[in-house]
């Protein structure tokens, strides 16, 4: 995970409406590697963020 990302998972810098996301690779559902720039580069992306995943309840 790269620096800015876990930064904003920890709530350092939150992304505001319109804000551009850094650049990060993930696993995908399967384990493999998926970096954003590389997506973008096929077209769209949508980035969709659950908070319960990272609250207590």
């Amino acid at each position: 995970m790269t620096a800015p990302l876990l930064a904003i998972l920890l709530g350092a810098s939150p992304l505001k409406a319109g804000d551009k996301a850094p650049d990060f690779t993930l696993p995908d559902t399967e384990g493999r590697p998926v970096t954003l720039s590389k997506l973008l580069a096929e077209g769209p992306v949508i980035l969709a963020f659950y908070v319960k995943d990272f609250t207590p309840g």
